[in-house]
């Protein structure tokens, strides 16, 4: 387990080596102020789906807004210029300030906006001097900054220079090519080709197949009804709470989707369902940036087409899409399951835990302790098992 990095005392975050200008810092605190900026940025940033302006922004009015103490949205510049944007809240736990990515769990991956030329240039101590600085204004005890890849598009995470402890999950990645039959038949056995062609068979007895894309409000509205009902009905068998229980998720959901279908500079959000016989029996919702679809959520219905694999017959028809319409890349994101691993390759993320206090360093420990420990289950296939069939029972004694 990675030891919780401490922070020297603040200072200006001064420039590095070979840097003609120091690194200036600046705290905004409303989405309508760093808006025309945020906008330009996202234009030309490294950055994921999830560091979409609007994407944060409907995540704050729905979700974030009702447990952020402050939003503390925080921009470095160089001689006037955007080094990087790092979407950051405050939350209070107890008596102390911890400074977490915005879009918490909605969010796959989690490394901010940065300029491409400024990522693989800033230092580590440039890193540490602006953490540092930040924590000052702000009276931060703690970053807790999870879910963060080691690289994006070729570009090394600068965060992993400070601290990198492995995550609890992988997300999980499949680098498309143009031509889907070569990669379908290269990635998937002739067995499970076959297996997944004849139960494509036993479904179309119940019905028309259809592959829908939302290109409309009541197409997307449609899809996101039925979403909602699989992953809750999902979610209350396996014993955990449903995504949706969380107040505003399901409006987040749907006005991002509402939202996004307008192609711009920002990311564009997808909606997908598989209809048998007029019944959306799965969906999946991502959104697509620079030729990259990242999975949102995903779902399926369980009734008597359960057995046909309605989930696995529209990932196929998903990602046969996406090659079709370009794209280079494809991620399903956090967490373990079987169609993952048939598809994709694991993409490890880590935790930067970085305490800025006596009291955040003993919160900051804590919490890798415990990141740790979920990891070591999530890596024992009989302790996880436990874990599983233990949500499950209690799940049942709840009916």
């Amino acid at each position: 387990m990675a030891r919780a990095n401490s922070m020297p005392d603040a200072g200006d975050a001064a420039a590095g080596p070979g840097h003609a200008a120091a690194l200036d810092l600046r705290i905004i605190d409303t989405f309508e102020e760093i808006e025309p900026l945020w906008r330009t940025f996202e234009a030309e940033a490294v950055m994921s789906v999830y560091q979409g302006f609007r994407w944060l922004q409907l995540w704050h009015r729905h979700v974030g807004r009702a447990t952020a103490d402050r939003l503390a949205l925080v921009v470095g510049e160089r001689a006037g210029a955007p080094v990087f944007i790092w979407p950051l809240g405050i939350w209070r736990t107890g008596p102390l300030k911890v400074a977490r990515w915005l879009g918490g769990k909605y969010n796959n991956y989690n490394l901010g906006l940065w300029c491409p030329s400024e990522i693989t240039a800033i230092t580590e101590d440039e890193m540490r001097r602006a953490l540092g600085d930040i924590a000052r204004q702000a009276g931060i005890d703690t970053f807790e900054l999870v879910n963060q890849p080691a690289s994006w598009h070729g570009h090394a995470n600068p965060f992993a220079a400070i601290c990198a402890q492995p995550s609890p999950s992988n997300s999980y990645v499949l680098d498309l090519e143009p031509d889907f039959d070569a990669l379908y038949t290269r990635l998937r056995s002739a067995r499970s080709r076959r297996t997944l062609r004849r139960k494509r068979e036993t479904m179309a007895e119940a019905g028309e197949i259809r592959f829908l894309h939302a290109r409309d409000e009541a197409s997307v509205l449609r899809i996101v009804e039925a979403l909602i009902e699989q992953r809750n009905d999902r979610a209350a068998q396996a014993g955990i709470p449903s995504v949706f229980a969380e107040a505003g998720a399901a409006e987040m959901t749907r006005d991002i989707l509402l939202d996004g279908m307008t192609p711009g500079d920002g990311p564009v959000m997808e909606a997908h369902a598989l209809e048998v016989g007029g019944i959306i029996r799965a969906t999946y919702v991502g959104g697509v940036h620079r030729g990259r679809y990242s999975c949102f959520l995903n779902s399926f219905r369980d009734d008597e087409l359960t057995a046909t694999s309605p989930g696995d017959q529209l990932l196929h028809d998903v990602v046969e899409y996406c090659c079709q319409a370009g794209m280079s890349q494809l991620d399903l994101g956090i967490g373990e399951a079987r169609y993952k691993d048939a598809w994709c390759a694991p993409d490890p993320l880590f935790d930067s835990f970085v305490a800025m206090s006596a009291a955040g360093r003993i919160h900051a420990g804590f919490y890798e302790l415990r990141q740790s420990v979920k990891r070591a289950i999530k890596a024992n296939p009989v302790l996880w098992g436990a874990v599983k069939k233990a949500r499950q029972i209690r799940s049942r004694a709840k009916l």
